[in-house]
């Protein structure tokens, strides 16, 4: 499939205190270390606790559609997974991988758009990195988002485009990692 855009940026779309909010929300969770469904652990280190907020994920639809809509991926979507709060602490980082499963959910849907909301802004490192991948490795691009990103912004993108968070390399990252799934692609 070719994507016009790969990614959808919207910086300080997310109000400070919803930020604070769905911190306070995380912390109250069972932190655990995050692992890979299919993977090699060593490619993952982080802590996660999970958010199954209907009122948060209605409040996040429309900056989910805006991002659909503007991106031009015009993506058929349905619904939330449960949303992740994610800790990254010094050397933490999140190794490249793609969002897609090997096969639908049970209910036939499949993820189709992930996102990162940007909860706080007082570290380093912990850059987003995406790739377009070509058969002659010449051609494939690579897209390092190389800013601290201020709280309260989202990035959004396709689920099975290939992406990985860098090491953080100096204070906390907190972020809101969320799918949101659809019907397959005919």
């Amino acid at each position: 499939m070719f994507l016009e855009n790969l990614y959808h940026i919207k910086e300080g779309i997310v109000p400070h205190k919803l930020c604070d909010d769905i911190i306070k929300s995380g912390e109250n969770l069972d932190i655990k270390d995050a692992d890979i469904q299919d993977g090699n652990q060593a490619n993952r280190k982080s802590k996660v606790s999970w958010l199954d907020d209907d009122t948060l994920k209605t409040s996040l639809s429309n900056l989910i559609t805006i991002a659909n809509e503007e991106s031009k991926w015009n993506f058929s979507i349905r619904e939330f997974e449960p949303l992740q709060y994610t800790i990254y602490n010094e050397g933490d980082h999140y190794d490249w991988h793609i969002d897609t499963h090997k096969k639908p959910y049970d209910n036939g849907l499949i993820r189709k758009l992930s996102f990162t909301m940007c909860l706080t802004d007082d570290y380093e490192g912990g850059e987003i990195e995406l790739c377009q991948p070509h058969p002659n490795s010449d051609k494939t691009q690579f897209f390092k988002l190389d800013k601290v990103f201020k709280r309260g912004t989202m990035i959004v993108f396709p689920s099975h485009v290939w992406h990985k968070v860098h090491a953080v390399t100096k204070g906390t990252r907190k972020v809101l990692v969320g799918w949101v799934v659809g019907k397959p692609f005919i």
